[in-house]
């Protein structure tokens, strides 16, 4: 426990949500990765495997951040089972071509930004997590936006 100027903050709380947010942000790296194994075009491909690279790195942040405050270091799968149910239908969403992958990868991807938005508006989430979860969300809401321009635009890739 420590206190932010009059309130006091639970450590307990800031791991509990980082490791919500680091699981959900490591299964999104890895259906980036699975969706770019499956696409024929190289630059959708390298789109996609720049995504999942993207949030491997700030799936590292977050992790650096839960390090930092707890000895706790079992994370890799923390939310693999609830993050599975939001990108479930990724493998049938291949067998019906571009578009229908693109809706499910979007739709897998609100559900992680909304996850992160949770996050930043819990007033328990402590000043120095909150900085660090903030800067996570702005990375997060560009491969968002990335995918609603693959939508909208795909030969734009």
């Amino acid at each position: 426990m420590f206190y932010l100027g009059s309130k006091l903050m639970n450590a307990d709380d800031d791991v509990s949500i980082l490791h919500g947010l680091v699981g959900a942000t490591l299964e999104s790296s890895r259906h980036y990765r699975k969706v770019a194994c499956n696409i024929g075009n190289p630059r959708i491909r390298a789109v996609f495997e720049d995504l999942s690279t993207q949030r491997r790195k700030v799936a590292q942040t977050l992790q650096h951040r839960l390090e930092a405050i707890s000895d706790d270091r079992r994370v890799e799968g923390a939310s693999a089972v609830r993050a599975c149910h939001v990108f479930g239908n990724l493998r049938h969403a291949m067998d019906y071509g571009y578009s229908a992958l693109v809706d499910e990868v979007e739709r897998g991807e609100e559900h992680v930004k909304a996850k992160y938005e949770c996050a930043l508006e819990d007033g328990r989430l402590s000043w120095f997590s909150r900085t660090v979860v903030q800067s996570a969300y702005a990375s997060v809401r560009e491969g968002f936006d990335e995918m609603q321009t693959l939508k909208r635009y795909p030969r734009a890739a």
